[in-house]
């Protein structure tokens, strides 16, 4: 699944701009050395110094069209994730009943699933970027130079990432814990609203209390994470460095008294030791690739939710219908009226609609008493009003513009004051006449 989400077109576009700019940077090494052995030859190409120059300004224009690709790879990939996400969850009203759930799959959704994608998507770009860098930089040097220059960098690269991967359970740990913390973070400040602005002491205080809780271990959690992956980093660079230098050495006390040679050698040092700062990056990228792994682990996972089964929750011979007394029997739905749920708390009541909505599908609308559903009321700047005001524009708009045959509000009236309960407790019998409506008293 994950392959299908990060692999689209405008990420395939930037790697192969991705690959002619790194081509380009190739070349200007290339000129650059042979801009070097016409010194010692006592003159200067001014063909390889006009293709030198010209290589340092054409590398922006596959540049500009690999990061406007990768801004559009971004987006592409969060809303495949989305479409996932709807594909996985649409209609499985059972999950309503997990509050747990509920806040994970929000917070991915919303913050971890793009922090993640955007992470993911940047690394393929530059860890192909300072793959290619390397490679083909590595590749003219050694040709002008010496091919053992090739074998120094491959033995430096093979134990340094022997090095890495041995350390990568202790990588993914910490990776697993800073997610988990980061998330635990962003859902309790999405309770920020409440407690800050009515700010009741008790209120505030508890909750201020265990945030900056949170933020502390989220904070230590982090720099555990990242202060893990620097230091193996830093090791296996120090690992891959130690054969590079012996080869570069023994080049150099090879061909010391060689010009042509030396001249390459010193004008292409600065590119040596900038992409020896490359290999460092790489490193650091496959110390993080567990990490990478890890966050991708975290936002699948929601994507593979847990089935609940409500009838755990549903006592049904404790369940009654107010109008007539009897059980509730919901294999036996009437095509239309009115069918008030009655019970002692705790008997899944609520579990009971949910269940049906569930079964029923696109046939029934469900009105939770708290909720973030869309109605085309809301559009208008001036829609604001009471809860009692606003229930009644949402009922008249299921009413108008939807075809469900069966309509069950749960708790409807639990803010509502006696007048508006009255007014919308007739607008529901008026509905009843032509449909079948289903609630559950507050």
């Amino acid at each position: 699944m994950i392959y299908k989400i990060i692999s689209n077109q405008h990420l395939r576009m930037a790697l192969l701009f991705l690959l002619i700019q790194q081509i380009i940077v190739a070349s200007s090494t290339y000129f650059i050395a042979r801009l070097a052995q016409s010194l010692t030859e006592e003159s200067i190409s001014i063909l390889y110094m006009v293709l030198f120059a010209v290589s340092l300004v054409a590398v922006y224009v596959p540049a500009y069209f690999c990061v406007t690709n990768t801004e559009r790879a971004k987006y592409d990939a969060h809303k495949l994730y989305n479409d996932n996400f709807h594909t996985v969850f649409l209609g499985k009203t059972c999950l309503l009943s997990s509050d747990e759930l509920q806040s994970t799959a929000t917070t991915t959704l919303a913050q971890e699933s793009n922090y993640t994608l955007e992470t993911v998507i940047d690394s393929i770009f530059d860890i192909s970027a300072l793959v290619l860098n390397v490679l083909f930089n590595v590749l003219v040097i050694a040709w002008f130079l010496d091919g053992t220059l090739l074998l120094g960098y491959a033995v430096g690269i093979i134990f340094a990432s022997l090095f890495v991967h041995f350390r990568r359970h202790a990588l993914k740990s910490a990776a697993k814990t800073d997610q988990q913390s980061r998330l635990n973070l962003t859902a309790k400040l999405f309770d920020s609203w409440d407690n800050v602005v009515i700010f009741n002491k008790h209120n505030y205080t508890l909750y201020n209390n265990i945030v900056q809780k949170i933020f502390a271990t989220a904070k230590n959690n982090s720099v555990k994470s990242t202060s893990i992956q620097h230091i193996n980093s830093s090791l296996g660079m120090i690992i891959l460095m130690l054969p590079v230098f012996v080869v570069t050495a023994f080049i150099f006390n090879k061909n010391w008294q060689d010009a042509a040679t030396m001249a390459v050698l010193i004008t292409t040092l600065p590119r040596q030791i900038q992409l020896l700062q490359m290999c460092y990056a790489l490193i650091g990228y496959h110390t993080s690739i567990g990490v990478i792994k890890t966050m991708l682990d975290g936002i699948l996972e929601v994507l593979q939710p847990t089935a609940v089964n409500l009838d755990h929750y549903i006592q049904a011979d404790q369940i009654r219908v107010q109008q007539t007394g009897d059980i509730f029997d919901s294999t036996q739905l009437p095509k239309q009226g009115r069918v008030t749920l009655v019970g002692n708390n705790g008997v899944g009541k609520s579990c009971m609609l949910l269940k049906l909505k569930e079964d029923y599908q696109e046939q029934a609308y469900y009105l939770p008493a708290k909720h973030n559903l869309y109605f085309n009321y809301k559009s208008d700047k001036a829609h604001k009003g009471s809860t009692g005001q606003q229930l009644i524009k949402q009922i008249q708009e299921i009413r108008e513009d939807d075809q469900s045959t069966i309509v069950m509000l749960d708790e409807w009236d639990a803010h509502l004051d006696r007048e508006n309960t009255q007014i919308i407790d007739q607008y529901l019998d008026e509905l009843a006449q032509t449909r079948l409506v289903m609630d559950v008293r507050h």
